[in-house]
Parts: structure tokens; sequence; C-alpha cells
């Protein structure tokens, strides 16, 4: 009980600086580069409509790697806010039939084949024009799977090939599948966001803004809502400035809980000075110094409150821990400790119980031999 509120001081600090730190961590990580040192910059569509327009199109992509911006970009992508899933009009073997399909944006995580192969990742990467088709819909228009693999089927306006045959399911219900690039020439507008891949040593800040500004003179659907450009530091900043305040409020309320702890302990270390006055007694006795007495209590007092401080850090820790874990939205803050944390809790600790246990120390080894004697 006599460092309990020790502990409550520093854990209150802690618990506020390890967040602060989980946050200014994830705000420095937003300007880490990549295995091949690329950056990113993301812009946003709003639309002004209720239908809610997906505002990126495959010409705003062409328009922005044309720009003045290009040779600081890799490569521009548009996410699809719509869904995998759509259908269109095909045709099989002569015959024109409405056509469900899916599209496939990575290698993993495909369905099991009955025939041929999946895509290659350069399928995938150019949004080659090869396409799996189902089971039923093989039979029904080529016969058997197999006589299907090599065949031709129209989507929309562009024939792909067909490379390989699969059962459908819960997860695969649609006729085809195609790569997601493929699927990105067919449709024009696919969504409302765009990431730019920013090349080594340029400025993910300025190239976004550049690209906000170019958008909005020349994007497809500049006159159905607004482009912009998602600057993650500016809210993450001001976050990490609510969080300074924060951090020098609850040390200011720490501060008393902290001077109040000390007073506790220095009460008790007068108890200790006044119940072992025997044992300072025989110490004197047998050739102990002044000194020796006083750092005696002394250390009794710093090793009261560091361990104090150490509970609290721990506690601060865990505390944090369990609250980034409540923060609404998907921020991914992690509590983070810091050396400079470690010295905090265990520097404030020995200094109040040098502070508040020097008197009692010095009490002790300030007692006469001949009063303890009589």
């Amino acid at each position: 009980m006599t460092i309990i509120g020790i502990v409550i001081g520093i854990a209150s600090v802690i618990t506020i600086m390890a967040i602060g730190n989980g946050v200014n961590q994830m705000a420095k990580s937003q300007f880490k580069t990549s295995k091949s040192g690329e950056l990113k910059a993301q812009i946003d569509f709003t639309s002004d409509t209720d239908a809610g327009v997906n505002g990126f199109t495959q010409a705003d992509v062409s328009f922005l790697r044309s720009s003045e911006i290009d040779p600081d970009i890799t490569d521009a992508k548009i996410s699809t806010l719509s869904g995998d899933y759509g259908s269109d009009f095909g045709s099989l073997n002569g015959d024109e039939s409405e056509l469900d399909f899916t599209v496939a944006r990575k290698r993993s995580g495909g369905p099991d084949l009955d025939s041929g192969h999946y895509f290659s990742q350069s399928d995938l990467d150019v949004g080659q024009n090869n396409m799996l088709i189902s089971k039923g819909l093989a039979k029904r228009y080529f016969g058997s799977p197999e006589n299907a693999l090599g065949k031709s089927v129209t989507l929309g306006n562009y024939a792909y090939t067909v490379i390989g045959t699969f059962t459908t399911d819960d997860t695969y219900q649609s006729d085809t599948i195609i790569p997601y690039n493929a699927y990105l020439k067919e449709n024009n507008t696919t969504g409302s966001i765009m990431t730019l891949n920013v090349k080594k040593g340029a400025n993910p800040q300025k190239i976004g803004r550049k690209a906000e500004k170019l958008l909005k003179k020349n994007g497809a659907n500049r006159q159905n809502g607004t482009y912009e450009y998602e600057d993650n530091n500016k809210w993450i900043g001001q976050i990490s400035k609510v969080l300074n305040g924060i951090t020098f409020f609850v040390t200011a309320v720490a501060g008393i809980s902290l001077f109040i702890a000390g007073i506790g302990v220095m009460n008790m270390m007068y108890i200790s000075v006044s119940e072992r006055t025997q044992e300072i007694g025989i110490r004197l006795a047998v050739g102990a110094t002044e000194a020796n007495i006083r750092n005696q209590f002394l250390i009794e007092a710093i090793i009261l409150t560091v361990t104090g401080g150490l509970i609290g850090l721990v506690s601060g820790y865990l505390i944090a821990s369990g609250a980034v874990k409540v923060i609404p939205g998907n921020m991914h803050i992690k509590a983070v400790i810091t050396l400079r944390d470690v010295v905090f809790a265990i520097g404030v600790s020995t200094i109040v119980g040098v502070i508040f246990g020097w008197l009692p120390a010095k009490q002790a080894a300030n007692k006469n031999l001949i009063d303890i004697l009589r």
C-alpha cells in the first residue's frame, strides 16, 4: 500500500506515452519504403450524386502516366468498390448468352481445376485475355472440359482463350473467371480510390497533391465529384498533438499523485526508523558510521519507490495495449515502450525515493548511541 500512489502515477504517464509512441510510429511507417524503395500516395474520389459514381477510370490512369508526375511514379492502381462479380454477354461456339464472371487478383486461393491450368503471374500482371470456365459450361458448349481448352470465348468486347475448367461451388458460382487487369480493360469506371507507387527519393505528399490538382482539371468524372489526396500524416499529426496535450495533463496529475505517494513513503520510513531504534544502536555500537546508517535507510526508500515505478511501467504498458485495441477505425496502432520511457519510470521513482527518503534516513543517522542505550 505504501507504493500504490507511485504505481498509479507512473502507470498513468506510461499509458499515454505508450499510445503516443504508437501513433508516432504509425505516422513514420507511412514514409517507410518497400523492398524496392517505393512509397505510396492515395487519391480518393467522393461522388456528388446519390448514385455514388465510382470516379476513377483507366483513362485517368493513362492521363497520369503521361503527365508531369510520370517520371516519379512506377504504377497507378484503381481499387474496385463495386465488387469482383458481374455479368456480360458472351459468345460460345456462336451462341450468345449472358455469362456471370468473377475476377482473379492473385495466384493463390483459386478454384480446384478439372482440366487445364490456372493463370500464370504474367497473365495476372498484364491482364492477358485468358479465361477459366465452369465444367458445366464446357460440357454444354464444347462437349467436355478437355475439348474446351484452347477454344475462344467472347466476353463483352474481348475474345478470351480458355486455359482451364473448374467445378462451381459455394465460393465460385460464376460461369467464368478472368484476370483482374483484363476486367479493367473491359470496364471503364472501376473505383473510387487510386494508389500511386512513388519512386524512391520522391516525395509522396508532393506527388499526391500534384495528382489531385491534375485530376480536378482533367479527371473523367470531375463534374460528378471531388478528387482529394489522402494525407494520412495530417490527421495522425493532429492525434499526436492531442496526445501530447493529454500527456502533459496526465503528467501534471501524476506529479500530484507522486508527491502524495512520496509523503507516504517518508511517513513509512519515519515509522521504520522509530521501530528500529535498537537495530540502529547495535549497528552504531559495532562501528557503523552515520553515513552507513543514512545510506541504509535511503537505499530502502529508493528500493520501495523504484519497485513501484517498475510495477507502474508494466501496468501502464498493459493498459495501453488494451486501450489501442478498442480505438475505433482501422488505425493499426500498437502500444510502444521506448528506452526513454523506461528511464523516465526508473528515474522519477529514484528521485522520489531520494527526496522523500532523505529526511528519515538523516534522522536515523543522527541518533545518539548514548540516548539509544538509555
